[in-house]
């Protein structure tokens, strides 16, 4: 029985002997994910004919941005009309309520005077000749939005936010003709301005 004893106790003493303390380390792995934004232009109704009789336009046309972004973005829509001698100018501005676009020949160019005059919100036809002015009907934001699109008139652009995710801004042009810009001063041809959508501000 005392052999059975000392065996016992000099079990627990070896595996006491054994014991020890933890002993680990720990590292933290990471990876960055930068902000990210892509704006791509959409096939939309970008074409639309021109009534002669009246300039009012057959049908309404229409811009599609589509917006991926993994954060919060502030977005500015822009257009440009081009006027004479390749002059970038502001394509949108405000006559009382509504928002216009001015719409150039795309070879008989507007002069920058004609632009101007349009711009100026109290126009004459006779003297912008070769530049046409539709109001904007609507902006349409569908998705990952934060707030509607509002007009900053001085610096001639939509703002608005989009949250992460995926969002579409439509923009539709109206058929009606501001007939302070329709003459038939205006020469037969094809008429445009580039909507521009962007994160950069002016």
């Amino acid at each position: 029985m005392k052999k059975q004893i000392l065996a016992a106790m000099l079990l627990l003493a070896a595996t006491g002997g054994c014991a020890h303390a933890e002993n680990f380390a720990r590292q933290t792995v990471q990876a960055t994910l930068p902000a990210y934004v892509d704006i791509k232009a959409e096939d939309g109704g970008l074409h639309s004919n021109i009534k002669p009789e009246t300039g009012e336009l057959e049908n309404t046309i229409t811009s599609k941005f589509t917006i991926s972004s993994n954060d919060r973005l502030n977005l500015y829509l822009k257009a440009e009309t081009i006027a004479d001698g390749g002059t970038a100018m502001p394509g949108f501005f405000k006559k009382g309520d509504s928002v216009y676009l001015i719409l150039g020949h795309t070879t008989r160019k507007p002069s920058s005077v004609a632009v101007t005059d349009i711009a100026s919100g109290n126009a004459t036809a006779e003297n912008n000749p070769n530049a046409i002015a539709y109001p904007v009907a609507n902006i349409d934001l569908q998705g990952k939005y934060y707030s509607d699109p509002v007009f900053n008139d001085s610096k001639k652009q939509y703002e608005f936010t989009v949250d992460q995710g995926v969002t579409t801004a439509l923009t539709t042009i109206s058929t009606a003709v501001d007939a302070t810009t329709y003459s038939f001063d205006d020469t037969a041809g094809n008429y445009e301005a580039y909507i521009i959508l962007t994160d950069t501000t002016t």
